[in-house]
């Protein structure tokens, strides 16, 4: 931890488990973030920087942003939002999402504006709905992230912005796939197929129902057909 600032880990109720510790040297062949080790006490993926902090704000809001680094914590906080916590830069995992079900159903992830941090980040999302959660995702401007919106805009304005900004996760998958795809078949069916995935991961099927019309909408494919495919998928997963 030589040349870094350390960054404390807290349990749910306040006892420091480990440290995350990000360099303050420019040399490229430094990690810029290490944590402590695995033990007994201290796991990585069942860990959430800053819920100590956020958990009553969470509940009291009834709803958790979900960021990715210490910083963006730190600066929300400072900025006045509260109900904000971290996986710390690592892959979010099912421990995690049930320490924020505790707390709450609703989830709204901020991403910046890499799209390739999105995607990779959109993997993660899927568990969030197998465990039932609400997901909306909000993305800032192009260059910023949150710590850096955060830092020049006000708590008002800042406030004002996630709220405008936040999009239904399975709607804004369907619209981020679809540009992608840019009208290529093949590229679509892919696309479908993806979304299909996302929509099975629901456990309620009315919502399932909800969001294979809105899909439809979206992506101008039949109904009937997105329907088939849903039905063809799901009989596939019980087979395996």
């Amino acid at each position: 931890f030589k040349g870094r600032v350390i960054f404390p880990i807290r349990s749910m109720s306040g006892r420091i488990q480990g440290f995350g510790g990000r360099t303050l040297s420019s040399y490229k062949k430094t990690a810029k973030y290490i944590n402590s080790p695995e033990s007994d006490i201290y796991h990585k993926s069942k860990t959430l920087y800053g819920l100590f902090e956020a958990k009553k704000s969470i509940a009291q809001e009834n709803s958790c942003y979900l960021v990715e680094g210490y910083t963006d914590v730190i600066q929300m906080h400072q900025s006045g939002i509260e109900n904000v916590v971290s996986s710390s830069g690592t892959a979010l995992s099912s421990d995690q999402i049930r320490l924020i079900k505790r707390l709450t159903n609703n989830i709204v992830v901020l991403f910046d504006s890499d799209s390739a941090g999105i995607r990779a980040a959109l993997r993660g999302v899927d568990l969030i709905l197998e465990q039932g959660l609400n997901v909306r995702v909000c993305t800032f401007p192009e260059g910023e992230d949150p710590d850096s919106f955060a830092k020049s805009n006000n708590h008002l304005v800042l406030k004002k912005f996630l709220i405008d900004n936040s999009k239904d996760f399975i709607q804004f998958k369907a619209k981020l796939l679809l540009d992608e795809s840019d009208n290529d078949p093949v590229k679509k069916a892919s696309t479908v197929r993806d979304i299909i995935e996302s929509i099975s991961k629901i456990p309620d099927i009315i919502q399932q129902e909800f969001y294979l019309k809105n899909c439809s909408e979206i992506m101008d494919i039949d109904e009937e057909v997105l329907f088939t495919a849903f039905a063809q998928h799901n009989n596939k997963k019980l087979r395996n």
